[in-house]
């Protein structure tokens, strides 16, 4: 089977067969690998999209459509290096990606979908090479009759829920153009995907970004650190990423009442099953002021709306539950200050940046719960890993919590999912009553804590530890440069992220300690240990002093 030469696109010449082409990273790509590098688990951040298709026509024809996709969308041509401790893009020109054929079309449906489950399931639990182009895979499966099915995997650093949307439209295209012996008729792409890269960057350092930040302090200021739900274990020292989920459908009364709903309160049903989340942790945890991460498509720009890439920003929503509010008029707070929020979009990790907040051990910055909506169904395999401490996602009729495992136990997540449905379920029957009637009170549970605190510090020693050897004063000189404290002694016991590190410094101090990429301390090895003395220790153990990124 031969490859096809490259799409037209738009006028814009065909990849470069000389070599890859160079762009930074988009804030969007920042983050989904630095979670990706921090994780434990490859079907996080690898998404699996089965596209149904019906056209007469042949392997090798979606074959070519695939190909075709990849020549017209930088990002599946696309790997991510880092640079002086700066993440970039590398746009290969012709990158092989691994395309399997499956003809199913002597099994009977049953057989098929089994097939297919198991195939998807497959292609989420591979990981994907870091270091090689295309960051995505796929299998051409013949159902018989004309029926066919393309199951696409990708890594989220390039594809997001809304690629999937112009992937299929693309693939059903390019099938009808094959049918009918013409020209495909695909969206004009405005720009690349690196071209946006830059403008993005760019955007970043205008007068807009300043609206945004004063908007953001105002809005965050006094932003408690941490949540209060209850923990059935404290909270250890250091991230885990070890998550688990508990999963539900939505009863078919909930799912009936809702369009009624969201029309009565002049809304959508997505600020009905959000402001319900808030309300459950209100009711778990005693806050009127909670913080809620919130996930979204980050595709304003009319110019990215046809383009395949990552573009998922996160956004901070401060929910507030003072007052004891009734149904009604916590929808209200809710819609206005998610509609408050979309005026002034500014990357999460510039957020973090800008607003220097606390950072204690084992917390996430900013929120540590979560809450994700998708209108269609399908929730995607099993999670073994997790970012925040608890995040609720709703995917059409189907829900999971996904938990933090060293903070939570099973027996806790299904009981918060449970209350979650029964205060939805009353919030929709009857939205004039208050919160502190929607439910009964929590039952009491065993917690080492009262709340979701941090623990306190790492232990060190009374009075300041000055770096003891050699290596240690290699990493307390770069660890100054970093965080602007040239002056005075660096604690070798001090957290990098207390004294006001982020994430993105984190990965620029181990390429500046060891520019060479192959076996050494990893991120994930940092933060389990973010001390010049946990570092240096670290780089003595690795042979050359090299860091590995994985």
């Amino acid at each position: 089977m031969t490859r096809p030469g490259p799409a037209v696109r738009d006028g814009r010449p065909a990849p470069d067969a000389a070599g890859p082409a160079t762009a930074p990273a988009t804030y969007a790509q920042e983050r989904a690998w630095l979670a990706s590098r921090l994780a434990h688990d490859p079907p996080t951040y690898c998404a699996v999209d089965e596209f149904p298709l019906h056209a007469a026509v042949t392997a090798n024809d979606l074959v070519h459509a695939l190909y075709v996709l990849m020549d017209r969308h930088e990002p599946l041509r696309t790997v991510l290096r880092t640079v002086d401790g700066r993440l970039r893009q590398e746009v290969h020109p012709r990158p092989e990606p691994r395309i399997e054929l499956a003809d199913l079309s002597a099994h009977d449906h049953a057989a098929q979908a089994e097939e297919r489950r198991s195939l998807r399931a497959r292609l989420a639990r591979t990981p994907f090479d870091p270091h090689r182009a295309p960051q995505w895979r796929a299998a051409v499966l013949n159902l018989g009759e004309g029926a066919w099915s393309v199951v696409f995997a990708a890594h989220h650093t390039v594809y997001d829920t809304a690629s999937g949307f112009n992937v299929h439209a693309e693939l059903t295209e390019l099938c009808a153009a094959a049918e009918e012996g013409r020209e495909a008729r695909l969206p004009r792409l405005p720009l690349g995907y690196g071209a946006y890269a830059r403008r993005e960057r760019e955007r970043a350092r205008t007068g807009g970004a300043d609206a945004a930040a004063a908007h953001w302090r105002t809005r965050l200021r006094g932003l408690p650190p941490v949540h209060t739900v209850p923990l059935d274990r404290p909270r250890p020292p250091a991230r885990t990423f070890r998550g688990a989920e508990v999963r539900a459908a939505l009863p078919v009364g909930v799912t009936a009442a809702l369009t009624g709903a969201a029309r009565h309160h002049g809304t959508r049903p997505v600020m009905l099953f959000l402001a319900a989340w808030t309300a459950l942790l209100h009711h778990h945890s005693g806050a009127a002021d909670l913080a809620v991460g919130l996930p979204v498509a980050g595709r304003d720009d009319p110019a990215t709306r046809a383009m395949v890439g990552t573009f998922v920003n996160m956004r901070v929503l401060r929910a507030d539950l003072s007052g004891d509010p009734d149904g009604t008029e916590l929808v209200r707070r809710t819609t206005t200050a998610v509609r408050a929020g979309e005026k002034f979009d500014i990357p999460f990790q510039s957020l973090v940046e800008l607003l220097a907040a606390p950072r204690l051990p084992g917390v996430p910055p900013l929120y540590q719960l979560a809450f994700n909506h998708t209108p269609a169904d399908g929730l995607g395999p099993p999670v073994s890993s997790c970012e925040e401490d608890l995040l609720l996602d709703v995917a059409g009729s189907g829900l999971r919590l996904v938990y933090d495992a060293a903070l939570f136990d099973r027996s806790t997540a299904d009981l918060l999912l449970a209350d979650y449905l029964r205060l939805l379920a009353a919030l929709l029957d009857a939205p004039g009553t208050r919160l502190s009637a929607l439910l009964a009170a929590p039952a009491p549970r065993h917690t080492p804590r009262s709340a979701g605190a941090a623990p306190a510090a790492r232990t060190a020693p009374a009075a300041r530890t000055a770096p003891r050897d050699a290596a240690e004063e290699r990493v307390a000189a770069v660890w100054r440069t970093l965080l602007g404290t040239d002056s005075g002694t660096v604690d070798v016991h001090e957290d990098f992220f207390t004294a006001g590190g982020h994430s993105l410094q984190a990965l620029r101090l181990l390429a500046r300690l060891a520019p060479a990429r192959g076996s050494g301390p990893t991120l994930r090895t940092f933060f389990a240990d973010p001390t010049v003395a946990g570092l240096a220790t670290a780089l003595k153990s690795t042979p050359d002093g090299r860091t590995a990124w994985r």
